[in-house]
């Protein structure tokens, strides 16, 4: 009796086991099924893909691109496949509110990358609002931008609150400025930046004088020539278009018009600004929001495929890339042990919650309450033949 009742204990012991294997085969040829029922989760990439900033746009967008191959090489998001949306904005307000209402309307997109300019981030944001669609611009420096309580709003840039005290501090300590000429070009960003640089060159006690031209002007001889009669020991560029720029300082050479020059992030441009100046920017000094991604470590993987791939970067490209990763993240965390349970607030919650991720840019990204980037320093650099050498770094506490 006891010997049967061992044989059919042991038998339903070996019954057992079989079915254990059998449900954890079936668990494991499911998961992956069930994901690969699952629509791609898509990833917006909000920029200006043509027209006068394509060229920025167009790396940003390769970078985008580049971070989501490696993340679907590694598994996507939980076995759920990562496709980047693409919404040409051309850096316009009103294109980059269709963009954002497409992107809204489209239930697989989760997140956006962008947009770039913060007029186009300023006029979408409310859309995005509505949809509960996070964003996170990699170079829109406007400070109203975070301060408007939207809880989607994301960027890994500093603000422009920290970038024109920067270049005050740097036109009267270093470069020892008395009289300074202000350009904007009448634009979101440009003018935005111009403001705090006057603002803080003003509290410095530094004369400041005035001027505008359009992102369509191409002749600058009636305002250089005004500045020629003013004789400004330095004149800073609030422009968004580094060709734009270069132009204006080939020009000022054709006048005789012997002055320092200074500029905003955006004016960090090898092509554009220092082969398009063809040598006349020279010496020029510009400002940007973290180290050259060149002098990072941690980025010389990247810069070695994005190169091999696509050619020289733009100033963005890096930004772009790491934004993505974070996006990414952001999007496995959301979806846990659940791919197909993955929802826009999860995603939303996940990328605001994001602490001291380590990428290529240098320094642990994290966002404060209203959706800053934490910890990044000002940076100036200054043209120095085909290059540019960095000569300075104002830490955050040193400039807000």
């Amino acid at each position: 009796m006891k010997r049967r009742f061992g044989i059919r204990f042991g038998k339903v012991q070996n019954l057992v086991g079989v079915l254990f294997v059998i449900v954890l085969i079936l668990l494991v040829r499911t998961g992956p099924a069930q994901c690969k029922d699952l629509p791609p989760v898509k990833i917006g990439a909000a920029g200006p893909f043509t027209g006068d900033f394509s060229k920025i746009g167009l790396d940003a967008l390769n970078a985008i691109k580049m971070a989501v191959d490696e993340a679907n090489a590694e598994g996507g998001v939980k076995g759920r496949k990562i496709e980047v949306a693409i919404g040409d904005d051309m850096g316009d307000s009103s294109k980059g509110l269709l963009v954002a209402e497409k992107f809204a309307m489209d239930k697989n997109v989760l997140g956006v990358i962008g947009p770039m300019n913060s007029a186009t981030v300023s006029a979408s944001l409310p859309t995005y609002e509505r949809a509960g669609l996070v964003i996170i611009s990699q170079a829109a420096t406007t400070p109203d931008l975070t301060e408007r309580g939207y809880s989607v709003m994301h960027r890994i840039c500093p603000r422009d609150d920290a970038q024109g005290p920067a270049s005050a501090r740097f036109i009267v300590e270093v470069i020892q400025a008395e009289n300074v000429y202000v350009i904007d070009d009448k634009s979101t960003y440009g003018q935005g930046l111009a403001d705090q640089v006057s603002s803080a060159l003003s509290e410095l006690g530094v004369k400041v004088s005035r001027g505008q031209i359009t992102s369509e002007d191409r002749d600058f001889s009636p305002i250089l020539t005004r500045i020629k009669a003013l004789d400004p020991d330095l004149i800073y560029l609030g422009f968004s278009n580094p060709a734009q720029a270069s132009g204006l300082i080939k020009q000022s050479v054709g006048l005789n018009l012997s002055v320092k020059f200074m500029g905003g992030d955006c004016m960090k441009e090898k092509d554009q600004l220092v082969a398009g100046s063809g040598g006349a920017a020279e010496g020029m000094y510009v400002t940007a929001l973290g180290r050259d991604i060149m002098e990072v470590p941690a980025a010389s993987k990247f810069i070695k495929q994005f190169e091999d791939r696509y050619g020289a970067m733009s100033v963005f490209s890096g930004q772009s890339y790491e934004a993505t990763k974070i996006l990414i993240e952001a999007l496995r965390v959301a979806a846990g042990n659940d791919p197909g349970g993955l929802t826009r607030a999860k995603v939303s919650d996940a990328v605001h919650n994001t602490f001291n991720y380590e990428g290529i840019l240098g320094f642990p990204i994290s966002f404060d309450e209203k959706g800053d980037v934490v910890g990044a320093s000002i940076y100036v650099y200054k043209v120095d033949k085909e290059d540019f050498l960095e000569v300075k770094e104002y830490p955050p506490e040193d400039v807000r």
